[in-house]
């Protein structure tokens, strides 16, 4: 028998996905139906230019607790799930990807939800196939985001998560323009816990991001979950002026003391080198933060919604309109 007792919602962000999302939106939406009374599965499309809003736009008409919620544009998997936590009214919220994640697992991940954690989050048990320099990067990335930046990020963790009401209402709370969904779960500080788990997979192969996209992400997410590389900066400016004062000493120590005095141009030629890369470094850096903070203060809504539209059906139990008991 469905259960009763609780509200739980489903958050998909579509982009280019009109080939599985029929599919999916099926599947999960009969586990949704078998395993609660109360439910719903909102679909956020995330600027698509395929046809996927009108695969899921004929959907709607055939499934009942459904919501389309359309961008404006492309905006990043992170605002689309963040658009989609914007709305959802369940007690219970999960986040999963359709190219990847396993519907069949959202009861099993909010029964544990409901023990206490605020977050449970995804483990991949085994990594698909990837290009040769993100199965060489990524667990350098992983170590590098642990342990110097001193940033909480699980190895193998995916965008597939249950959240407790009161962690999405902390969430929804992170106005951060650089946004990586995975790190909040330690942000908001009301627990998290690991969920392994198997990919099921909907294409041959899953998409990847370019060098140069898993690039400008760690860069991103460095700026965005760290002040450390602007203390190493600092520090590393700090050096280099030491460095300079201690030559300039010694020149004028030379000059004073030895009669003469060689031109040493491969020195200075070094010297200046050196000084020179550690401005250039420390100006690269600062300028990545200044960007940043430039996107911050502009204060723009991190996006903006084309389209909503429903099921003829949104509730199954009228009178579970009023979900939302648990404040921030």
């Amino acid at each position: 028998m469905p259960s009763s007792d609780c509200f739980v919602s489903v958050i998909a962000a579509l982009h280019n996905d009109a080939d599985i999302v029929e599919p999916f939106v099926r599947e999960t939406i009969a586990i949704l139906q078998r395993e609660y009374a109360n439910y719903e599965l909102v679909l956020v499309d995330d600027g698509s230019g395929d046809d996927t809003a009108a695969r899921v736009a004929a959907l709607l008409g055939e499934e009942r607790c459904i919501r389309l919620l359309r961008l404006s544009r492309h905006f990043g998997q992170d605002v689309a799930i963040t658009a989609g936590l914007d709305t959802v009214i369940g007690d219970f919220v999960v986040v999963l990807s359709p190219e990847s994640d396993p519907p069949e697992l959202v009861p099993e991940m909010v029964e544990r939800c409901r023990r206490g954690p605020g977050v449970v989050y995804g483990i991949r048990r085994r990594a698909p196939a990837e290009p040769l320099f993100l199965r060489l990067g990524r667990p350098l990335f992983y170590r590098y985001f642990n342990r110097v930046l001193g940033v909480s990020l699980p190895a193998d963790s995916t965008d597939f998560r249950a959240y407790s009401r009161q962690s999405v209402n902390a969430i929804v709370r992170i106005k951060d323009r650089l946004r990586y969904m995975r790190t909040f779960g330690t942000v908001i500080g009301f627990g998290a816990e690991p969920f392994p788990y198997e990919l099921k997979l909907r294409r041959p192969r899953l998409r990847s991001r370019t060098l140069l996209q898993s690039i400008g992400l760690a860069v991103n997410m460095t700026v965005a979950n760290s002040n450390r590389p602007l203390r190493f900066a600092s520090l590393l400016a700090l050096v280099a002026a030491l460095v300079s004062a201690a030559v300039a000493v010694y020149a004028l120590l030379v000059g004073w003391l030895a009669r003469d005095v060689a031109p040493g141009w491969t020195t200075r030629q070094v010297f200046d080198s050196l000084m020179f890369m550690v401005v250039f470094a420390v100006l690269g850096t600062l300028g990545e933060y200044v960007g940043r903070l430039l996107d911050e203060v502009k204060d723009r809504p991190l996006y903006f919604v084309r389209e909503e539209r429903n099921s003829s059906v949104l509730l199954v139990d009228e009178k579970r309109k009023n979900v939302v008991t648990e404040t921030d």
